[in-house]
């Protein structure tokens, strides 16, 4: 499966401190096994690798905005997470490095999203492999098998 990032999030995806990322609900799902292919500004002339991994969990979400209108909320596969525990996964997630808490910054980058509701989610997880940047396809393969 292909999964683009924007940049703000290609360092953290490259370093391994960012090993999931938040999609919407799809009809084909990512399955466990799969290989997350992860680029930066995908189908542009920017275009980047940041690597192969391999999936290993694949969680439901449900993000909405508190009923005061000034941060997230998150409940992740029916259970409700605390403030302190949303700020950790979004800062996990990428959303860090400005003088706002993570929620603040989640909540910006999703507004438009939030304001017409609860928005229903996959989160993705993958298992990182340092180097996968540069390593093709074909040579991530298993090698023939060899006859005697």
């Amino acid at each position: 499966m292909l999964l683009g990032f924007k940049p703000r999030f290609a360092p953290f995806v490259e370093e391994g401190s960012k090993t999931h990322t938040i999609r919407a609900k799809r009809k084909n799902r990512p399955r466990v096994g799969e290989t997350c292919h992860c680029y930066v500004n995908p189908r542009q002339k920017s275009m980047r690798l940041l690597g192969r991994f391999e999936c290993i969990r694949v969680e439901d979400c449900r993000i909405e905005v508190d009923v005061y209108k000034t941060t997230i909320r998150l409940c992740i596969n029916g259970e409700y997470l605390s403030w302190d525990e949303t700020e950790d996964f979004l800062w996990r997630d990428g959303f860090r490095g400005t003088h706002m808490s993570a929620c603040l910054q989640a909540l910006a980058f999703w507004g438009d999203k939030l304001a017409a509701g609860p928005m229903h989610s996959d989160i993705i997880h993958w298992r990182f492999a340092p180097g996968t940047a540069n390593a093709s396809p074909k040579s991530r393969k298993r090698p023939p098998e060899v006859k005697k």
